[in-house]
């Protein structure tokens, strides 16, 4: 695996609440270690989140976030907005 593809395992193993040395984190490592296909979509998901990341933050209306979080089946607690009509 690439040095600048460790961060985004770690990242992955992060969001899946796994230790980095963990057995699914180091199956995850393993493989992206021998698939360049799996590894250059890793790699362009963190150059995504980089990129986006440089972008100001626009703060999204209210209905069009509950709509959102709607689709996405997300909760809404702990979400603060004022609806703007």
């Amino acid at each position: 695996m690439k040095d600048n593809c460790k961060p985004m395992v770690e990242r992955l193993c992060d969001a899946l609440g796994e230790d980095l040395s963990s057995p699914l984190c180091q199956e995850l490592q393993d493989h992206l270690a021998k698939c360049p296909d799996c590894a250059l979509q890793v790699d362009t998901v963190r150059r995504t989140v980089q990129i986006y990341q440089t972008f100001p933050c626009e703060r999204v209306p209210g209905d069009v976030q509950k709509r959102l979080l709607a689709i996405l089946q997300l909760p809404l607690q702990g979400i603060s907005y004022k609806d703007e009509l």
